[in-house]
């Protein structure tokens, strides 16, 4: 039977960054108070789910690796603020294990997302998104890509082989 730590733990991460993805893709920002308690998350749960103080140091190591690369990334301007912080929570929820297959996936889940936004935002919005403000501020050209709803889908798909779905 999985303990309640456990269900806490596998569900945390998914639904928050599930929540910071969906954020971003509708209001174009990922806040501060969510990337926070993702780590405070983390801070709690890690100990409870019986990582060891070496797997919580390599972790803290990849995250910060993942979070100097992507500010270099946000001072060229080619990212967000909220997505270097949200890359590099979730590279800490990872692990330093899954770090490759986090970054490989998040990339192809951005490329994939920048062209399915490239095609919508070639043609007319549709009259059905004409009274969503988020709609119509994703189909501006202007608009960059909301890069936090990749890197969710590339934290979920690290997330099914990380160290936290030994614990069901």
């Amino acid at each position: 039977m999985i303990s309640l730590n456990a269900l806490i733990a596998l569900a945390f991460f998914p639904v928050t960054v599930i929540w910071a993805g969906i954020g971003d893709l509708t209001t174009m920002k990922i806040p501060n108070r969510l990337v926070l308690t993702m780590l405070a998350g983390y801070v709690i749960l890690a100990p409870y789910a019986g990582f060891s103080m070496s797997q919580i140091a390599l972790s803290l190591a990849g995250a910060s690796m993942v979070f100097f690369v992507a500010f270099g990334a946000f001072a060229k301007g080619w990212m967000g603020g909220g997505d270097v912080k949200l890359m590099a929570v979730a590279a800490l929820w990872l692990g330093l294990p899954q770090l490759v297959a986090f970054l490989l996936f998040t990339c192809v889940s951005g490329a994939v997302l920048t062209l399915v936004l490239m095609e919508i935002r070639s043609r007319p919005l549709a009259k059905a998104v004409l009274g969503c403000d988020w709609a119509w501020r994703l189909h501006s050209r202007e608009t960059g890509v909301p890069y936090g709803m990749a890197i969710a889908m590339g934290s979920l798909i690290a997330f099914a082989s990380s160290p936290w779905m030994a614990l069901r």
